[in-house]
């Protein structure tokens, strides 16, 4: 059952935010929009009720993780704070929703366009991985827009993110539909950013064709996933013709073929995607070095540091109210205006 948001009420007892109204509730939390009372900014909060089921070791990494980051093509990470009953994530507001009602509203996309909202994708991705962080849930959903004329991408959600500087990744996480077919069949361990290629693969053909690449509207649903895991092994997908009644190119097709492809240590790499013929058509100039650029900014998205955020996080696991430990981590806080995009 998904949970109720209760309004208003989840900032009470703060005076940084205002409250403006719900955005959406899931099966373990909730999102709210407010306002930032000392520079005006929208925000998105993600609240969690506080406890070990709800505070696990996932929220942990995904804060650990999102505070590196910070690109045009990410969500920002602001900061975490605690109430009395949540744990409550501060991000960049995405006023546009996210991809998946997009392109079903759209019913799929012109080569042009799917160009244009992979380009991002790939850089978001790219960059993530450069700094060490691989998503293992790259999909339509975790993929939001801005409110600009062309709608400008940004990855989000972190919640099942791992780092490439510890152990490779053994969970099998993701989303039926863009999980590769090494984590769908339980690999003890895997490489998690040839997985998030093949995902990156799957919104490509989901971005030109308004359908996952492994799924078929006659599976029976207690098959479903069992279809999708034999097909994906096999890369058993069919590339309409057309996209948006026009041919569709050989140069896409080609790098389909490529994202797809079932053995991770013969898929893509980054670097072919950068220079596949499909990808580097109409990619501007400053995108070609917009990675390195962002790495070399020397400074990371979130004020906090590594220490508060396990502070923080450790007294997010009691469900009970802890009012003299939140005071001191709330104390704690400095804030660095300089590092709002």
């Amino acid at each position: 059952m998904p949970a109720q948001t209760p309004g208003i009420v989840a900032l009470a007892g703060q005076d940084r935010y205002e409250y403006v109204r719900d955005l959406s509730a899931g099966a373990h939390g909730f999102v709210q929009l407010a306002k930032d009372t000392t520079n005006h900014e929208q925000v998105a909060i993600k609240f969690l009720p506080r406890g070990e089921q709800t505070v696990n070791e996932y929220v942990l990494r995904e804060l650990l993780h999102h505070r590196l980051l910070l690109h045009p093509h990410i969500i920002q990470f602001k900061e975490v704070f605690l109430t009395d009953d949540h744990l409550a994530i501060v991000m960049e507001y995405a006023d546009r929703g996210d991809m998946f009602h997009h392109v079903i509203a759209a019913g799929g996309y012109s080569e042009r366009d799917c160009r244009w909202f992979f380009q991002q994708l790939i850089l978001g991705v790219d960059y993530a991985h450069k700094m060490g962080v691989c998503s293992r849930d790259i999909k339509l959903e975790n993929a939001l827009c801005d409110g600009s004329q062309r709608p400008l991408l940004k990855l989000c959600d972190f919640g099942y993110s791992k780092s490439t500087m510890n152990s490779l990744p053994k969970s099998n996480v993701g989303t039926l539909g863009y999980a590769a077919p090494e984590v769908m069949a339980g690999h003890r361990q895997y490489c998690g950013q040839a997985a998030d290629i093949w995902s990156c693969g799957c919104v490509l053909y989901a971005l030109a064709f308004c359908r996952y690449p492994f799924e078929r509207s006659d599976d029976p649903p207690a098959a479903r996933r069992a279809n999708i895991m034999r097909r994906s092994r096999r890369a058993d997908y069919v590339v309409p013709t057309m996209i948006k009644e026009c041919p569709t190119s050989q140069e896409l097709k080609h790098l389909l073929s490529r994202m797809l492809t079932p053995n991770p240590n013969d898929r893509a790499k980054m670097n072919e995607i950068w220079s596949s013929a499909w990808f580097s058509t109409d990619l501007p100039e400053p995108a070609r070095t917009l990675n390195e650029r962002c790495i070399n900014m020397g400074h990371q998205a979130g004020h906090q540091s590594e220490e508060e955020l396990h502070r923080i996080w450790q007294a997010g696991r009691s469900s009970s109210t802890q009012s003299d430990l939140i005071a001191d981590v709330i104390d704690d806080y400095d804030v660095d205006e300089s590092m709002a995009p």
